[in-house]
């Protein structure tokens, strides 16, 4: 089968807008009704590991779902659905509608002729500030401590802006790399009947032992947010009903006191809070890269 290109940001905008309810759409099954338009059979998208097809498309359009949200086309509803914001009378102004247009042609097409490394988006402007950083420090303009410092800062709000289905793979990827060839099979899950797992991961260590390891991103848009107790009981209760032997729970924020508390007592049970999904994506080169010995953010894995 010929190899197609990913569909480009206009063609996700209008699958998204064909497919949205005019009163709102859950975030997740919005994603997958976009995929449905993409022009890939069923067999095509039937692979959910993490580098699948499947993925990287649910993870493309989560991020064309930021950047609408940023850009008003797309509004958020009280109980947080997505929805088309709603029509505005028009402003009068000395311009026709046929002039109007046309303005808005030209700048779109001097907008496309720049041409920019970054795109004009809340985690394209986190990065191209992430990469002004780099390029000081590389300089001598910039202390080490400082440099890196801001580094996590910028990690942090990156995961934030590209969205929960992003985080789902970034954090599929990390524990890929963390479990090695132990890993025999995986499934990012998440999905608008995900009973609240976004992954699972089949371990088989070397002596023969086999374990099913379920995860669950939680992405906070404030880092100073915190993960309640309440997520990790549910957490746990799905784990038990599916027959899981250990839990993870992945947030770029903080997990509350109570959270903690409780997590302690259940061996089965891990926390990775944002201080330490940092130290890990370092350790195990994942979403970030070292160049000539110098640690910046991989552009690539954000951008797709």
């Amino acid at each position: 089968m010929a190899k197609r290109d990913f569909p480009s940001k206009q063609e996700i905008e209008s699958a998204v807008k064909a497919v949205l309810d005019k009163e709102g759409t859950e975030r997740k099954l919005l994603i997958e009704r976009s995929l449905t338009r993409y022009g890939y059979s069923a067999a095509e998208l039937k692979d959910r590991s993490c580098e699948s097809l499947n993925t990287k498309l649910k993870s493309l359009t989560g991020v064309v779902l930021n950047e609408m949200l940023a850009a008003g086309s797309l509004v958020t509803t009280e109980d947080g659905r997505l929805a088309p914001p709603k029509p505005v009378q028009e402003q009068k102004s000395g311009l026709t509608r046929t002039q109007r247009r046309r303005a808005q042609r030209k700048r779109a097409a001097e907008r496309a002729a720049k041409v920019p490394k970054y795109p004009d988006s809340p985690l394209g402007r986190t990065l191209e500030s992430a990469d002004k950083k780099f390029q000081e420090y590389k300089a001598g303009k910039l202390q080490k401590d400082k440099y890196l410092a801001a580094l996590r800062r910028s990690l942090s709000r990156a995961i934030s802006e590209a969205g929960g289905e992003f985080f789902e793979e970034l954090s599929m990827k990390l524990l890929l790399a963390v479990y090695g060839s132990t890993v025999k099979r995986n499934e990012l899950t998440a999905g608008p009947d995900d009973n609240g797992i976004d992954g699972k991961l089949y371990i088989e260590d070397p002596a023969g032992f086999k374990e099913l390891i379920f995860f669950q991103s939680k992405t906070k848009l404030n880092e100073k947010a915190y993960v309640s107790v309440k997520v990790v009981r549910e957490f746990l209760g799905v784990m038990v009903a599916w027959g899981a032997t250990k839990g993870i729970l992945i947030t770029n924020s903080r997990f509350h006191r109570e959270t903690r508390t409780f997590a302690a007592k259940r061996a089965e049970l891990l926390l990775i809070d944002c201080t330490t999904l940092l130290d890990m994506m370092f350790a195990n080169e994942v979403g970030v890269r070292s160049s000539d010995g110098v640690w910046h953010i991989d552009d690539e894995l954000f951008l797709g």
